[in-house]
């Protein structure tokens, strides 16, 4: 079943899903804020550590870790093709989400599939991506803020072209209550004109860490979610490794090999397997 699994979330992804017919939603977990779609920014007391990619391996979540859930290593190119693009400069952030090279670019980045899977039922429909990114100096911080902004911005929608050069609309960017977790968190909804399936993002910085999360369900648009506990168990996997007075310098013993910094063109891929910046 886990090949099986493998193989639709390869499929759903490189048609396009996650970057942005069907990007998942977060929202109706414990602890969300009730308007607004970010949390607040908390106070920062502790040393900002920027991890490298043989660190970012120990923040991956493992197959089976969360219950109900397969999560799978997977290439830069999975959480979207290229470097998107849009005539509309405010919501160009929003934009450059979906593709596969953020920017400002990370210092690195890890990325994984998942789906909802138990061995009695198989695939129930729901996938998406977790991207994993580091950032340098204020990098994570500017991201996300300037996300915010142009979901606010942008509410009204938008058009843009996929790294392919495919045409796609947005009817409308929403708000979505964002997860009480990092240091502050935003979540929203892309409607798009053609599938009218909702898209939707959860991000949340940790320190200097991005964690980025989408989406899509195959059968029922309505049920799309990022599931509160993957949300849980991925920022408690980066803060663990923020706050560990000696954190690892090279990969788990079970990592394979990462995807080379030609596929995808993200940043870190493959690089920077020593020590992270403190």
């Amino acid at each position: 079943m886990r090949a099986k699994v493998a193989v639709v979330v390869s499929a759903a992804l490189v048609l396009g899903l996650a970057a942005g017919c069907g990007i998942g939603r977060s929202g109706g977990a414990d602890g969300a804020e009730e308007a607004g779609g970010a949390a607040e920014d908390k106070d920062e007391h502790e040393v900002v550590r920027v991890l490298g990619h043989a660190q970012l391996r120990h923040a991956e979540l493992g197959p089976r870790e969360v219950p109900g859930f397969v999560v799978e290593r997977a290439s830069a190119s999975t959480a979207g093709h290229g470097l998107p693009s849009t005539d509309s400069r405010e919501c160009r952030p929003l934009v450059v989400a979906l593709g596969s090279q953020p920017q400002p670019a990370p210092v690195a980045s890890v990325v994984n599939t998942f789906a909802k899977a138990t061995r009695e039922q198989g695939f129930q429909g729901l996938l998406g991506t977790i991207r994993v990114s580091t950032y340098a100096g204020d990098g994570a911080r500017s991201t996300l803020r300037a996300l915010r902004s142009a979901a606010e911005d942008c509410a009204g929608g938008f058009a843009m072209k996929t790294g392919e050069g495919q045409p796609q609309r947005f009817e409308a960017v929403r708000a979505l209550p964002a997860p009480r977790l990092g240091d502050e968190a935003m979540a929203y909804r892309l409607v798009n004109a053609a599938e009218r399936a909702p898209s939707l993002v959860t991000v949340v910085r940790t320190g200097a860490t991005l964690s980025m999360f989408f989406a899509t369900h195959l059968s029922d648009p309505g049920a799309v979610e990022i599931p509160p506990a993957l949300l849980a168990a991925q920022v408690a996997k980066v803060e663990a490794l923020q706050r560990a007075e000696r954190p690892p310098t090279a990969p788990p013993p079970h990592a394979g090999p990462g995807a080379g910094p030609g596929e995808g063109g993200e940043a870190g891929d493959g690089e920077n397997d020593g020590d992270g910046v403190e």
